[in-house]
């Protein structure tokens, strides 16, 4: 119970921390693209090069969702402002870059990810769409989220996902797939069938770490073939933040991951 409270306490700080870059936001409609998640997807990449690889584009904007930026269209660069601020490099920013150039169109990130969340319920904060009596259920406000972007004018282009690690040994096969499966079938009830790319967990830490790792893994690469207009895209080797931090891509490799979620997205047609 204490250390559920110390949590939300410094989510309640976390919140109000960081400024977003001002921009002038586009009178055309943007292109949303959604990030959904846990860690990865937060952006725990080491490594940022604020003035160099992980420089603001042009183009690119983020409907911030906390820091004193909330509710307004910054520079859409890591870190990201997801349900609390990200300290690290993503693989949102390189995916929307390359969105950005290649339709020529302003795009809108919409962050929501959450660091050590799951469809199992972890001190009150849950994925699942069915568990309505979470503290915090991540997808019915990242749905909100979503949701006030669209309201906006803009169109939802495509749903990034990187999730796994925290249910690894919490949840099983099976039930993990009916989960994820909800996930996307919720999102589309409201939003229409909008393409879903699912991330793949680092391949290091999938090797070594928890055995279940396996068979979450298995879930995410057969995604494609339970629902339509879902691709999976595999991961980097070798590129994590540390010996002991396998669990987490490094900046490198999160640029890589968001390249490679680039790629599979433009193939899918």
């Amino acid at each position: 119970m204490i250390d559920s409270l110390k949590v939300r306490l410094k989510d309640v700080i976390k919140r109000r921390l960081g400024t977003g870059l001002p921009v002038t936001p586009f009178d055309e409609p943007y292109l949303i693209v959604a990030v959904l998640g846990q860690s990865n997807a937060h952006g725990a990449g080491n490594g940022l090069d604020r003035n160099g690889l992980d420089a603001p584009h042009p183009r690119v904007h983020q409907w911030a969702a906390s820091g004193t930026s909330k509710d307004t269209i910054v520079a859409g660069c890591d870190p990201l402002f997801h349900e609390v601020p990200s300290k690290g490099v993503g693989f949102a920013c390189s995916f929307a870059v390359q969105l950005a150039e290649s339709t020529g169109r302003p795009v809108l990130l919409v962050p929501y990810a959450r660091g050590d969340s799951a469809f199992a319920r972890v001190r009150g904060v849950s994925w699942d769409p069915a568990d309505r009596g979470a503290r915090l259920n991540l997808l019915w406000n990242g749905m909100q989220r979503i949701r006030s972007a669209v309201a906006m004018g803009n169109e939802l282009a495509v749903v990034l996902w990187h999730q796994g690690e925290s249910d690894v040994p919490l949840t099983t096969g099976p039930v993990y797939a009916e989960k994820l499966d909800s996930v996307i079938d919720t999102l589309r009830d409201e939003f229409g069938d909008v393409p879903f790319v699912v991330g793949q967990m680092v391949p290091d830490e999938i090797a070594s770490g928890h055995p279940n790792y396996e068979i979450i893994d298995a879930v995410h690469r057969d995604t494609p073939r339970r629902r339509s207009g879902v691709v999976f895209v595999p991961g980097p080797a070798g590129m994590y933040n540390s010996e002991t931090e396998k669990i987490h891509y490094n900046a490198a490799g999160q640029r890589e991951l968001g390249a490679r979620m680039w790629k599979a997205f433009a193939e899918m047609g």
